[in-house]
């Protein structure tokens, strides 16, 4: 029978399950009072015994794991990589697939999407993806709710790819490294979860969008659209000397030209025009897609010497956003042109664009520096983060939520780079992933990918409790002996199932806790009880552990089993039942492959 310190860890165990799966309570609070919990007990009652010592002090090492650095060092890893836009150019590439076959278009999405999570968080990803697949589907007429779902599933069994995948595999290997398995490398498990994506990438390429409903997706952003103007410059050849035709292939999306000014003539946009320097290029666009033209194609979406000049800033070494403001009803600016009042001089920001609510966009053939400004005009306003949030101290001008964040292009190649470095010092046993990832981190701040200040941004406070809270939980469930007690009851139950059934069941196990409770949580109850069912069956720790990290990856079956399942829920109005049609059959497919991959591989 279990001790009394076994007993307590057991009952903030079910309290805590409990308390996850409840909506009223956030799961940063939850992972808080566990925390709590575990504190105080062995504050008020330390276990000392032979060769046992469990006190408040081993409780706070969790802070310290080097699970929780390797997590939170590829957090801002990742970060880094999204802030430079280094993944934006594979996202247009999917986009220009998807313009020529929209069912090739989805395959190498799906195929991409799985790759690019075998390395970085999940969640990254899909935001990077999001906007590209709903434009995707506004341009083709295919609902991005029969999209958006099987690219978000292909994210999630692309984490299994890899021992970084996720911050689950990470925290299941180091729990387990901790119980006395051999540590595992970067790609150890890689063929048997490649395999199981295998079988499972047809389903999500051909079944799963038939199974789910088209949907109008709802506006994420703002649909407003933005007059702008770009000036060709002699020295960019991603404009000059190019058609309109071949920009818009390399954009992933037609350039959104109102017209062409050349020599004091006005040219209809068509593909077939070729641009000069000099060229004057009238644009009509959303904030983001503005965004992105001014990025892909390097040009300034602004004539720097039409309403002032404007003091250029380095991208690579300051954040650099786009934010919509409105002109209020007593503003000054009314009446006025932003060359007379010298906005850009005063402000240190630019003026991008101009919209007017009454009349749509202005004339294509004026210059936003020579409008005069009414009542209730939204400017597009781009410049340095600080001196956007300047702005919103003027009364008469209001700062819209929503910046739009421009990636430091130039540091792109770098942070590739140095992910490259981290990868390849893990794989190859050079520096283990802790120590790898956390030397990235100080290459990343050195270079400027990553901003001390963005840091706090990419750490997700709730991921680091979550983390740490089922780092001390696991570990005082096997300092206590409540993990060995729950293993001999497992084993009278499995000792003689044929090993594929004994491995689908602590995968199920870890199937059902990730998609009610937590991933974290299934990795710190189920890893512990899987090392020592796997010792009293006299089997190797291996495949008892990996049921555990695959079984915690297939949150497939519920919208809140993870971040990235509430987001595509959100984004394509999914209903909880679209999930169990579409995500229960894929959880049933990979139980059956992975767990008969890892009999065979281990010969069991």
């Amino acid at each position: 029978m279990p001790g009394p310190h076994a007993v307590a860890v057991l009952a903030i165990t079910l309290a805590a399950f409990y308390l996850y799966t409840r909506s009223w309570i956030r799961m940063e609070l939850v992972s808080l009072l566990v925390l709590t919990s575990l504190l105080l007990e062995f504050y008020l009652f330390p276990m000392i015994g032979a060769g046992t010592r469990v006190t408040e002090t081993q409780v706070l090492q969790a802070f310290g794991h080097p699970a929780l650095i390797a997590i939170c060092s590829l957090m801002i890893l990742g970060r880094g990589l999204t802030a430079t836009g280094a993944m934006e150019p594979v996202a247009r590439v999917v986009a220009r697939i998807w313009k020529l076959n929209r069912w090739l278009g989805l395959l190498v999405t799906l195929v991409l999407a799985a790759t690019a999570s075998a390395f970085v968080n999940d969640t990254p990803v899909l935001v990077l993806l999001l906007p590209v697949m709903l434009s995707i589907a506004e341009r083709t007429g295919q609902p991005a709710s029969r999209t958006l779902m099987p690219v978000n599933f292909a994210i999630l069994a692309g984490g299994m790819l890899t021992s970084i995948g996720t911050s689950t595999n990470l925290l299941v290997l180091s729990i387990a490294t901790d119980l006395g398995m051999a540590p595992m490398g970067l790609f150890d498990f890689t063929g048997i979860a490649f395999t199981a994506f295998l079988v499972a990438l047809p389903y999500l390429w051909l079944v799963a969008p038939l199974l789910l409903p088209p949907r109008a997706e709802p506006v994420l952003e703002s649909p407003r659209e933005f007059q702008a103007r770009a000036v060709v410059a002699a020295d960019n050849p991603r404009l000059a000397g190019r058609s309109l035709g071949d920009i818009g292939k390399s954009l992933g999306r037609a350039l959104p030209v109102r017209s062409v000014g050349r020599a004091g003539q006005v040219l209809a946009p068509a593909d077939d025009v070729v641009l000069e320097a000099g060229d004057e290029l009238q644009l009509a666009d959303t904030a983001r897609g503005l965004g992105e033209i001014g990025t892909a194609l390097r040009v300034d979406l602004f004539n720097p010497e039409g309403e002032g000049r404007f003091v250029e800033v380095d991208t690579g070494r300051v954040d650099v956003s786009l934010a919509e403001a409105v002109i209020g009803t007593e503003s000054e600016f009314i009446g006025r042109t932003l060359r007379q009042l010298r906005f850009a001089e005063t402000h240190k920001v630019v003026v991008v664009g101009i919209s007017r609510g009454t009349e749509g966009l202005l004339r294509s053939g004026s210059d936003v520096g020579d409008v005069r400004l009414a009542a209730g005009d939204v400017l597009l306003v781009q410049g340095p983060d600080e001196q956007l949030e300047a702005l919103r101290n003027l009364g008469h001008l209001m700062l819209l939520t929503g910046q739009v964040g421009l990636p430091r292009s130039p540091l792109a190649p770098w942070a590739l780079a140095i992910m490259a470095l981290v990868i390849g010092a893990a794989a190859t046993k050079v520096l283990p992933i802790h120590v790898a990832a956390f030397v990235g981190v100080i290459a990343m701040l050195f270079k400027g990918c990553v901003k001390l200040h963005g840091v706090g941004r990419a750490l997700s406070l709730e991921v680091v409790l979550l983390v740490v809270s089922s780092i001390a939980l696991g570990q005082a469930l096997v300092a206590t002996g409540a993990a060995d007690w729950i293993a001999g009851g497992v084993v009278t139950v499995v000792e003689g199932l044929p090993p594929t059934v004994q491995l689908v069941v602590f995968m199920a196990f870890g199937a059902v806790l990730t998609n009610f409770v937590s991933n974290s949580a299934a990795a710190a109850v189920g890893t512990p009880i899987a090392v020592a069912t796997a010792s009293q069956l006299g089997s190797p720790l291996e495949p008892f552990v990996l049921s555990i990290l695959f079984g915690a990856n297939l949150s497939y079956a519920t919208p809140m089993a993870y971040q990235t399942n509430v987001l595509v829920m959100n984004a394509a109005r999914y209903t909880f039942g679209d999930f169990v049609r579409v995500g229960v059959p894929l959880v049933l497919l990979m139980l059956g492959v992975l767990s008969t991959l890892l009999v065979r591989r281990y010969g069991l």
